[in-house]
């Protein structure tokens, strides 16, 4: 079962939004998160949340639960919501942009969530953001743009092959190495790491070149 859930952060394209409703068995907003599905003219299976940013004032089609914890955001809520009602792969739209505090916490919720979903990712109009275990290996087309960065605080023991700048056994650490802005150069793209939590953004959205 495959959940797709909308965010509060820069909205998808309807584009986007379409070719995911097109796969989702549930679709969930997280509060505001709601407005993106209506304003695009589609229903949502449910909006969960604290209700502090879906204002809507014709509610008879809409379900809504509204849920007070303050330990846990919109996004943690309807990631629990996914998994209670079956889901075992889930894609998240708005999860990025806009406010940077919101956006590192929904980061976050990523590596929280990662182990429970079969299949976990954050996609916008410019590609896909996910976690990955190591090793890792994905055949992706040439020439795609693709990064690897730590959420963790860094990643041990990091190699890289299948790129146009391939790394080889280096420690990934904000401001002192990353490896983002590369190229895929051969397939499979290959990875390996002995400790950290690794991201891996993918560009292939519309909004990328």
């Amino acid at each position: 079962m495959h959940a797709l859930i909308i965010c509060g952060g820069t909205p998808p394209t309807k584009a986007l939004l379409e070719s995911h409703i097109a796969k989702a068995d549930l679709q969930i907003g997280a509060d505001s998160g709601g407005h993106v599905f209506l304003g695009y003219g589609f229903t949502p299976d449910i909006v969960i949340g604290d209700m502090d940013s879906f204002k809507y004032t014709n509610h008879e089609n809409i379900k809504v639960l509204k849920l007070e914890d303050q330990n846990s955001t919109d996004l943690d809520k309807a990631l629990n919501y996914a998994l209670k009602n079956g889901a075992k792969t889930c894609s998240v739209l708005g999860a990025l942009g806009k406010r940077i505090d919101h956006q590192q916490k929904n980061l976050s919720s990523l590596v929280e969530f990662h182990k429970r979903f079969e299949s976990l990712f954050f996609e916008d109009d410019y590609g896909r953001t996910f976690l990955v275990d190591s090793p890792y290996e994905e055949d992706i087309p040439l020439d795609t743009t693709i990064s690897f960065f730590p959420v963790s605080g860094f990643v041990e023991n990091f190699i890289s092959s299948g790129v146009l700048y391939p790394l080889n056994n280096v420690r990934l650490e904000p401001g002192v190495q990353d490896a983002t802005s590369n190229t895929v150069t051969a397939s499979p793209v290959t990875l390996e790491f002995s400790s950290g939590k690794l991201a891996v953004f993918i560009g292939d959205g519309s909004k990328i070149k």
